[in-house]
């Protein structure tokens, strides 16, 4: 149904007309592949003009190993796929200029081979690879978050053969994507996601060579445009802080920002958490052990993307939580262990792979509060970028980063900037940069900027488009299309339909 209905409004459209091209990243995924056909069809009537394809699909053609994943992952399969997609994107957006796997390897593709192989060598014995640089394009963050997530693995393993076909994938997409973008000179390039391989590959060859790069991943960050200093589909959160200083009615907007933010704390499931399967905050009936002066080192998904903040200290979530453990041992100051809520399957692996490694660990149920904790009297939360930063602001606890976190305009949190500066601030959890009423205003404002201060045509767009990201995967066919109708009329699309338009015409 979704294929006629993208058919439908591709009628009025002029098949692969003009001079003007712009290039579109050919995903699967429902939600995606119906925004972007979207974006495609509404540019298309309003400028003369041909749309190509990238189909990246490569290394997440499957989650695991073995011959399953092989098969899975070969080209003749990413192949077929890409078939598939580009007779569903075809009508909307237009031909497949450029796809990651083919039927046949040509020579340049068996001496991306050759190359990828030699540094895969000269690679062995690296424990960080994540400046890795390729064509002059940093790639090392991308290889080790494909390698969590498709080999799986909760640790990065640079001998892995895995990481041998991650690297080619890496030196054929660069040559591949370069090529076409360098040969047709398209106007913007539109992407789904920054990460893995797949996502950020032709991102980066984009912002490479100087072409307008836009998202649509979220509703934080719809319509982003990138650059060569941001290139991440997370929000940049840089000038929150004197963003709210300059605000009118300050005093209203932090008393609405509280009553969101309590309503948060006391179980409910804000906007800001929707992606959340579960509150962290919900009612249990779970005993809190003695926390009273602990550390809390809340965990993050291991297989999740550790890289999708700039400026993360560790290559992976492993080092950094064995890392972090091994220096309160040492310090003998007491911590627990807190599993992240909304965990996958696979991370129960991981846990027990963590208490194996660690059998007297102090373990919490997911299922306490942190309200709870802060109650128990804790002393400072340990997390890498995670939003539980400001909530521990809100309630008075300090908290320790290490990585380029949403909170990084304000002084709640203290962010490690490297190694010695983190063992530094786990060695002295219960230092306190603010007071308790200074920790709560600029937990706050945040709050406030991060989730209230643009404007509400924008804010609409970010609700609708949080709503339709949870359902979308249970919605029947009838529903989706009702929901992508509502959409498309909102204010905040029809004026990046518009941003894109300027984009072809090159007026500004």
């Amino acid at each position: 149904m979704l294929n006629h209905f993208l058919d439908d409004r591709s009628l009025d459209v002029l098949p692969q007309a003009g001079d003007k091209t712009f290039v579109v990243e050919g995903v699967d995924d429902p939600l995606y592949l119906a925004l972007l056909s979207m974006i495609s069809i509404e540019v298309r009537k309003k400028v003369s003009s041909r749309g190509s394809l990238v189909i990246t699909r490569s290394m997440g053609g499957y989650v695991g190993g073995g011959l399953k994943g092989f098969i899975l992952r070969s080209g003749i399969i990413n192949w077929l796929k890409s078939i598939q997609l580009s007779r569903v994107y075809h009508r909307p957006v237009g031909k497949v200029g450029s796809q990651s796997s083919s039927f046949i390897y040509s020579l340049a593709d068996l001496y991306d081979f050759y190359k990828a192989y030699k540094l895969w060598r000269n690679l062995q014995g690296s424990e960080d690879i994540s400046k890795l640089v390729i064509d002059d394009i940093l790639v090392g963050d991308l290889v080790i978050d494909t390698y969590l997530r498709f080999r799986p693995s909760p640790f990065f393993e640079v001998k892995d053969k895995f990481v041998l076909r991650i690297l080619w994938q890496v030196y054929r997409d660069i040559r591949k994507v370069t090529n076409f973008f360098f040969k047709n000179q398209p106007s913007f390039y539109l992407s789904s996601l920054t990460t893995y391989v797949e996502h950020g590959i032709p991102v980066r060859c984009a912002l490479k060579i100087g072409m307008p790069v836009y998202l649509v991943s979220s509703g934080l960050v719809f319509g982003k445009k990138l650059s060569s200093d941001d290139y991440f589909h997370t929000p940049n959160t840089e000038g929150y802080r004197s963003g709210f200083e300059a605000l009118k009615s300050k005093e209203a907007k932090l008393q609405m920002a509280e009553e969101k933010l309590k309503f948060r704390l006391s179980g409910g499931i804000d906007d800001a958490t929707n992606y959340m399967r579960k509150s962290a905050y919900a009612s249990n009936d779970e005993i809190l052990p003695d926390v009273d002066g602990a550390i809390i080192i809340f965990l993050h998904d291991f297989y999740d993307s550790p890289h999708v903040y700039n400026e993360f200290i560790f290559p992976d979530f492993w080092s950094w939580i064995t890392f972090t453990i091994n220096e309160l041992i040492k310090s003998e100051r007491p911590f627990w262990i807190k599993p992240h809520p909304n965990q996958i399957s696979l991370s129960d692996e991981a846990y027990q792979l963590l208490f194996r490694k660690y059998p007297n660990l102090n373990t919490l149920s997911p299922s306490i509060t942190n309200s709870q904790l802060v109650n128990g009297g804790i002393i400072c939360g340990v997390t890498a970028y995670g939003t539980v930063a400001h909530e521990l602001a809100y309630m008075g606890v300090p908290s320790i980063c290490c990585a380029k976190h949403p909170h990084n305009s304000f002084d709640f949190c203290r962010t490690a900037k490297d190694i010695n500066e983190y063992q530094s601030f786990l060695q002295s959890p219960d230092v306190r940069t603010l007071s308790k009423n200074d920790m709560q205003y600029q937990a706050l404002a945040f709050y406030y900027m991060h989730n209230f201060s643009e404007s509400a045509d924008t804010l609409a767009l970010k609700k609708q488009f949080n709503n339709w990201f949870i359902e979308v995967h249970n919605m029947e066919s009838a529903s989706l299309l009702e929901e992508l109708t509502k959409f498309e009329e909102l204010s905040a699309y029809k004026n990046f339909i518009e941003v894109l338009v300027r984009e072809l015409t090159n007026t500004q």
